[in-house]
């Protein structure tokens, strides 16, 4: 584990880092511990509409992503597209009050001006669609959901608010949400969807398969 406030450009741990490139990410967040285990801290103010984070792993499928030796560390990027990660990102939690979201597929913004000593985080479910992973959130938020679940099971209101943020992923469309209701009915998994070719990761849980 990394010494508290240790900077991101200075971790060399392979626990850590594992064959991680060179970090690429801008330098404007630190790991530190958290009451979670350990999450990512803005070392100053971070604007509205600013890149915050990449997602630079390499592409699996949802087969692979379910190996026990780095399932928790994926986030799906499509269908059937997973990104492993390194670090730092792998430590980004979740909130149901995020204050990042998706720009693309593997880009996280900023939604709204991020305090010096905040912690960064996204809502997992705006890159879930498996129906197989589910994971009690400890977020804590006044608005906390209680459990982190898919994008299509997500309340009306919080999907129109992404949508109107700019902050779901193109993947994760209105129609792509009429699919898997229809796949759920047959007793199929999107990833299953003919012609995918996308796929969902956290950070800081681990996959429960229905």
């Amino acid at each position: 584990m990394p010494n508290q406030d240790q900077k991101v450009s200075d971790i060399s741990d392979p626990a850590l880092c594992g064959d991680s490139p060179n970090d690429s990410n801008n330098r404007h967040f630190i790991i530190r511990p958290n009451r979670l285990g350990r999450g990512l801290f803005a070392t100053r103010l971070i604007e509205n509409g600013e890149a915050v984070l990449h997602f630079r792993g390499p592409i699996i499928d949802y087969e692979r992503s379910c190996d026990p030796h780095f399932e928790r560390f994926c986030v799906q990027i499509g269908p059937n597209s997973y990104t492993r990660t390194w670090a730092p990102e792998r430590f980004i939690n979740h909130s149901c009050d995020p204050n990042c979201g998706f720009q693309d597929a593997r880009t996280l913004r900023a939604i709204r001006i991020i305090q010096p000593d905040e912690e960064i985080t996204f809502d997992y479910s705006t890159s879930m669609a498996e129906d197989s992973w589910t994971m009690e959130c400890a977020c804590l938020t006044s608005i906390c959901r209680g459990t982190i679940k898919d994008f299509v099971d997500l309340p009306p209101e919080v999907k129109s608010r992404y949508r109107k943020l700019g902050i779901v992923p193109a993947w994760l469309s209105e129609q792509f949400e009429r699919q898997q209701i229809e796949m759920r009915g047959r007793g199929l998994r999107p990833y299953q969807i003919p012609s995918n070719g996308n796929g969902n990761g956290n950070g800081n849980g681990s996959k429960k398969h229905s």
